[in-house]
């Protein structure tokens, strides 16, 4: 398959790069080439799949890339394409240097040249295989050509997980592993095959995660570092739609608890103090497992007052041995009180950082253009606004690499209805860089035929394995083990 999909590629690069060759004549333009994606000025990793790209109104591109410190390499064709095995050598070589790009473009017969662009590489590594996302129509009312992905992200090549053909009929959602392993892995499945797939080291279980002291299935996971425990929300999830307002649909929760799951006996462990009459939600466990940050809200009731929901970040303590939280919980961030809603907490795994979205209020900021990314310095309480990696559009669904180096993050950007996959790299000082488009062979034609948009992009450090065949004989067996109360 590796093989194929390799000779696909090589025949699709020479077929794009074609004959053409450096102009000798050009006209010289003192303004940046009109390129898509707009990758001017971005960070990288290095060996990070080739940025190609094109240039807006070109006949044939032709384009020198020069290193800092050391090396050179050209692509050309149609639009910018640029050899995989060269473009790894090459930004390996300029870790902690620059890129800088010759463009020249071939418009209306006649080749110009424009005023050169930077790239940084950075030193720090993103040592993961790649991404795992799911891919969905950008709808609310059907789940039919859905399916959850992994891609190479020093390559092209994407591949299923599980999709609508090998599941028909199922919506399947709430992927993650334990700090990018997918060694830990969980999905939920919802229709009428739900189940909660955990799977560790290969060994499996579907679970039945909805009891008579529960007022909703699991959702929302996240892992224990230790790999015993994962936090959940349950949530009464529905939906609202606006006649004039530029937010045309609006999710909220008319009712929504945080709980953990013990992964060895198939327990839920229950905390008066995460399960009040207020709303809790995204419930995720420290870097080292001993806190758990969620957010909470006090409890309104939708859809006339959905707008008034706001969420303040709060912490409690975990005690790993019992399951159990403490009796009383801190508030980090009372953002209800700057008239602001925080939602998605994700620690960093070097237990610096804490990554989440802003919004005006409510619990779902894919649906808000003025959700932002924000990071916490856990030490100091002092927050920081990504301001480079953040637009204009919706940025949502946020995850760490396992260096706590890169995020990679949705956002609504290039259309305002689509989420497109977006990475960004965060210094010491928790400072964000421009954030990049996920690459793409093709991008303008790939990013302009993907009528799917993408969610819960999360960083993996190896590829998912999932026996297909087996796995959908049990979940279509509807033989699940019914999780208790501990």
């Amino acid at each position: 398959m590796r093989i194929s999909i390799y000779i696909i590629s090589l025949a699709l690069f020479f077929a794009a790069v074609g004959c053409a060759s450096r102009p000798s004549e050009y006209e010289k333009l003192e303004v940046e080439a009109p390129i898509f994606p707009d990758y001017a000025g971005v960070t990288i990793p290095a060996r990070i799949a080739p940025l190609n790209f094109n240039v807006d109104g070109a006949e044939k591109v032709w384009v020198d890339v020069k290193g800092s410190i050391g090396g050179e390499m050209s692509g050309s064709g149609d639009w910018a394409v640029f050899d995989i095995e060269e473009w790894g050598e090459l930004t390996e070589k300029n870790k902690g240097g620059v890129l800088v790009y010759d463009v020249y473009a071939k418009k209306d017969g006649n080749w110009v040249k424009y005023k050169p662009f930077e790239i940084s590489v950075s030193a720090d590594e993103l040592g993961e295989y790649g991404l795992t996302y799911r891919r969905i129509a950008p709808g609310y009312e059907v789940f039919s050509d859905i399916g959850i992905y992994q891609r190479d992200i020093h390559t092209y090549e994407e591949e299923a997980i599980i999709d609508h053909r090998s599941a028909p009929g199922e919506c399947m959602n709430c992927h993650v592993s334990n700090r990018t392993d997918p060694r830990q892995m969980q999905i939920h499945f919802r229709g009428v095959h739900g189940a909660t797939l955990v799977q560790v080291d290969g060994q499996r279980k579907l679970l039945n995660t909805v009891t008579d002291s529960t007022i909703a299935n699991c959702m929302y996971p996240y892992w224990h570092p230790s790999g015993n425990y994962i936090a959940y929300s349950l949530n009464l999830i529905h939906q609202c739609f606006n006649e004039s307002n530029h937010k045309f649909i609006e999710v909220f929760d008319k009712a929504s608890d945080a709980l953990v799951l013990d992964v060895r006996t198939n327990q839920l462990v229950l905390t008066p103090a995460i399960q009040t009459e207020d709303f809790e939600s995204y419930p995720v466990f420290s870097a080292d497992g001993k806190k758990i940050y969620y957010c909470t809200s006090k409890a309104y009731r939708g859809p006339e007052e959905c707008d008034k929901i706001r969420y303040d970040l709060c912490v409690i303590d975990f005690d790993e041995e019992t399951g159990h939280t403490a009796n009383v919980a801190d508030t980090l961030i009372k953002a209800s009180a700057e008239g602001k809603s925080i939602t998605h907490p994700r620690p960093s795994y070097d237990g610096k950082w804490l990554l989440y979205s802003e919004a005006d209020f409510g619990v779902f900021p894919l649906n808000h253009p003025e959700s932002e990314l924000w990071l916490m310095n856990i030490a100091t309480g002092e927050r920081k606004l990504l301001k480079n990696a953040n637009s204009d559009g919706a940025e949502s669904y946020h995850n760490w690499s396992v260096n706590s180096k890169w995020i990679v993050f949705c956002s609504r950007r290039l259309d305002g209805v689509t989420n497109r996959i977006f990475i960004t790299h965060v210094d010491d000082e928790g400072n964000s860089t421009k954030a990049f488009l996920l690459p793409q062979y093709n991008p303008k034609e790939y990013y302009e035929n993907m009528i799917q948009a993408y969610n819960t992009p999360d960083f993996t450090l190896e590829k998912v394995e999932l026996d297909i065949r087996p796995f959908i004989e049990e979940l279509y067996s509807d033989k699940r083990i019914q999780v208790t109360i501990k």
